[in-house]
């Protein structure tokens, strides 16, 4: 064989050797997005049921209208706890849920999820307050979307501490300015809360504060608590959208 057939052979061959990994390459990567478009990624897992969220009956949203856990399925929720007079994470959480619903709307799914709070000072505030709070912070209390519930101390505390296990209680504030939480409610290493502007707090002049976790939670359709966040008001729109986007996935 002359040195130019040996050369031509040689390209040949290097052309035959490069098709063939071009081709494995092709099946591989089809393979790798058949997987991935069939829930092999770990970023599309369901996410897991931790437990059942309480089911209630009677209690009353922020416009007097009785609402049962009933009512609230066949929605991804998302619950949270507020307490009108607050003046530190909970308007923030309700200023975070106006922008969560603004994307909902936009992305077509404002009627496949809900938000529902429960008041965590049922003892002291009520529908009124509650309409108050929600206008302060941009919510309509008109908006079916937003249930803000609550009921009863007894009825609150089962569903709330009993059903959800997120504890609260009541602090009277002595003047010192140095009420502070029980252990169970505070988090070790945390920094001290911002106060938040609230003119209802302000013009109500309660000599108390209610402590309670900064806690939201994503509910499926069927009533079962699939995420919890521990720092509610640090929860961004992109991330509870994403959870939303698993959970009704989940649902297919």
């Amino acid at each position: 064989m002359t040195q130019e057939s040996a050369e031509k052979a040689g390209a040949r061959g290097r052309v035959l050797v490069f098709g063939v990994a071009a081709a494995l390459c092709v099946v591989l990567a089809g393979a790798a997005g058949w997987l991935l478009g069939h829930g092999a990624s770990p970023a599309r897992k369901a996410p897991d049921v931790l437990f059942d969220a309480p089911r209630f009956d009677g209690l009353i949203n922020q416009n007097g209208v009785k609402v049962s856990s009933e009512q609230l399925l066949g929605k991804v929720q998302v619950v949270t706890f507020l307490f009108p007079y607050c003046n530190t994470f909970c308007p923030v959480v309700a200023a975070h849920l106006i922008g969560f619903e603004n994307t909902l709307a936009a992305s077509g799914l404002a009627d496949r999820v809900g938000v529902v709070a429960f008041d965590v000072d049922p003892g002291g505030t009520g529908p009124k307050q509650m309409r108050g709070f929600l206008r302060e912070y941009g919510w309509n209390p008109a908006d079916p979307h937003w249930q803000y519930l609550t009921g009863t101390p007894a009825q609150i505390r089962r569903v709330v501490t009993g059903g959800y296990h997120v504890d609260y209680q009541k602090v009277m504030d002595t003047g010192s300015g140095d009420a502070q939480p029980s252990p169970a409610l505070a988090v070790a290493g945390s920094d001290p809360q911002p106060i938040v502007a609230n003119p209802l707090a302000d013009k109500a002049h309660v000599d108390y504060d209610i402590t309670h976790e900064d806690v939201m939670m994503v509910v499926d359709p069927q009533g079962r608590v699939r995420r919890i966040y521990n720092q509610a008001d640090a929860v961004g729109t992109s991330e509870l959208l994403r959870e939303v986007h698993r959970v009704l996935g989940a649902q297919g």
